[in-house]
């Protein structure tokens, strides 16, 4: 008893779950609700219009055949093909509509389910995997797109079909009622069963689905990686051992949706004898003629046949709902940052004063162990400050603050007299340029990758800023200049290259404060020095800030932050910190004169 109890709790669970999971699509019919309702218009006319064939032929079997009538017969021919007709007209209707009304709402999920990784904290894509973001992406919805394309529209009509047919019987010999009365539950129940098994089945194949594409992504971003430490055969076997467990977990999937149809098929075949049985009965005695033993064969193979196709398309639906469950586990994920309500009107022309006051960060993952304790300093408009310091002293954590990819547990950062959880991300970075230690190029031509955070640049524009990224003279060497492509990740670049680029890149955007991590530490020192004295220009007028391992990088800035363990413990410039900080001068002695 405790177990049936509980069985019904998990199927009641169940079934609220997949119509949860449902809801989600219905923001996104709305808008496309008259479409819809064409849609249906011509679902519900190929219904009538199959429905309407089978009391045809007891018309042409009880009339046409064997009535006194001659030009019964061809009347009645003649009304079938208009029905056909109709079917044929409504068939291309409902096809053209509901796939193009799939089409549309697919692409408005995609949009937004794009929109809301997009809007997630950097914290939320470091344990994610880019593999199984893209599967969610691409084979999830493209799974619900099949469903709501053709899948669901057959499912709405068979089950007319079933219901018209079982009305249509019942007239047809009342008696059918008590026999169907015990057929239909034989026949739903494992129908039941069997889709919450296989709705199980089919998200575990999809998830199986994700692992492959996470291996295949990390294997090829880093394939380098790979072939530098000959891990090719490793990586191959553990592809194939992904790619096994995909397949189990597909035969698995196609196991149950074989018992099911199977099942299905032999209850309903059965059914239909049993029905045939008692008509064939009446037939004998008299009470039914003819045509109406056709008419009821035929609604009978109709329900027959509504029910086969419901248990193959129950399984696509069950497959669909798997996919929209990883779906909804994505919308579900809430926005660390939530968008202020009534943003603060920022001037162009902020002031660029940086503030941190008494701002303490840790990781939600490892809470004994801060990061940066207690901060307060803050850097002028124009000013340009250093940041050294052992790593792990939180160096880089104050830039990933300042562009709010990390909120502060405690304290608050301003820009002028603004703070900056006031201001949207937009706003807040629209004033900030970044150039990070490894540069993110896109795989796109080296125009496009300079003009990322300034679209409406003009090529004169990318040039000179090229030019002081000290980036024009090796591009102009490149067969196709600025529109080489880089390959993935700027594969084909050197790393001093794409670090250029990605100097040019922030250049190009002129910001009102640059953050730069390490910005020169892929160049040689040639190259260094021609960039360092182009960010020397660009930095006038500017707030930066700079972290550096190298003395050329640190000794021109106006003050240095020395850093240890989540706290600044000196600041000063190169030769007061050389005389007054000793963690400073064994910085100096083993990192910062390294070059």
């Amino acid at each position: 008893m405790i177990n049936s109890s509980t069985e019904s709790k998990n199927n009641k669970k169940q079934a609220h779950k997949s119509f949860k999971e449902l809801r989600i699509l219905v923001p996104y019919i709305y808008p496309y609700r008259w479409r819809l309702a064409a849609a249906a218009a011509a679902l519900l006319m190929i219904s009538v219009a199959m429905l309407s064939l089978g009391r045809g032929l007891a018309f042409i079997v009880d009339e046409g055949l064997t009535g006194d009538d001659p030009g019964f017969l061809s009347r009645t021919i003649l009304v079938t093909l208009v029905i056909a007709l109709v079917l044929a007209i409504g068939s291309y209707f409902r096809a053209s509509l509901v796939n193009q009304l799939g089409e549309r709402v697919i692409g408005d999920i995609r949009a937004a389910l794009f929109h809301h990784i997009l809007s997630q904290s950097s914290s939320w894509f470091e344990s994610a995997r880019p593999g199984d973001i893209l599967s969610r992406l691409t084979a999830d919805t493209t799974i619900i797109q099949a469903v709501l394309g053709s899948t669901l529209s057959m499912a709405v009509r068979n089950i007319i079909l079933l219901v018209g047919g079982l009305v249509l019987v019942i007239l047809s010999s009342p008696k059918m009622s008590f026999v169907l009365a015990v057929l239909v539950p034989l026949i739903v129940f494992p129908l039941v069963f069997l889709a919450r098994n296989l709705r199980q089945a089919s998200k575990i194949a999809q998830e199986k689905i994700a692992d492959l594409a996470v291996l295949a992504e990390e294997s090829v971003s880093g394939i380098r990686s790979v072939q530098a430490f000959s891990q090719e055969v490793y990586i191959e076997n553990k592809f194939q051992e992904l790619t096994n467990q995909a397949v189990m977990a597909a035969i698995a999937r196609a196991r149950l949706r074989g018992l099911l149809s199977g099942l299905i098929i032999f209850l309903v075949i059965a059914g239909i004898g049993c029905l045939l049985w008692i008509g064939g009965q009446d037939l004998r005695a008299g009470t039914i003629s003819a045509g109406e033993l056709t008419s009821f064969v035929f609604y009978a193979f109709l329900v027959a046949a509504s029910v086969g196709a419901l248990s193959e398309l129950g399984g696509e639906l069950q497959r669909a709902i798997g996919a929209l469950e990883r779906i909804s586990e994505i919308f579900a994920i809430q926005t660390e940052f939530a968008v202020p309500l009534t943003p603060v009107k920022t001037d162009p022309q902020l002031s660029s004063d940086i503030t941190f006051e008494n701002v303490s960060f840790y990781y939600q993952s490892r809470p004994e162990t801060p990061v940066l304790d207690n901060i307060n300093f803050t850097v002028k408009a124009g000013e340009h400050v250093a940041l050294v310091g052992p790593s792990g002293a939180g160096k880089s954590t104050i830039l990933h603050l300042l562009l709010r990819f990390y909120i502060p547990i405690e304290g608050q950062i301003k820009i002028g007299n603004t703070m900056i959880n006031y201001m949207t991300n937009s706003q807040l970075r629209s004033h900030i340029g970044l150039v990070p230690q490894d540069a993110a190029l896109f795989s796109q031509t080296i125009g496009y990758n300079i003009a990322f955070g300034s679209p409406n640049a003009n090529f004169a524009d990318i040039e000179k800023a090229a030019t002081q990224a000290e980036a024009h003279q090796f591009i102009s060497e490149l067969p196709e200049g600025y529109n080489t492509l880089v390959g993935e990740k700027g594969m084909r670049l050197s790393g001093g290259q794409r670090q250029r680029i990605a100097i040019a890149r922030c250049i190009l955007r002129q910001p009102s404060i640059m953050l730069l991590d390490e910005a020169t530490s892929s160049l040689d020192s040639q190259n260094e020095a021609l960039v360092q004295k182009a960010l020397r220009k660009i930095r006038l007028h500017r707030t930066s800030i700079v972290i550096a391992h190298r003395l050329s990088t640190v000794i021109d800035a106006d003050r240095i932050f020395v850093m240890d363990k989540g706290k600044i413990i000196a600041q000063g410039n190169h030769e007061q910190l050389l005389a007054q900080s000793e963690l400073y001068h064994q910085l100096a002695q083993h990192q910062l004169l390294s070059d």
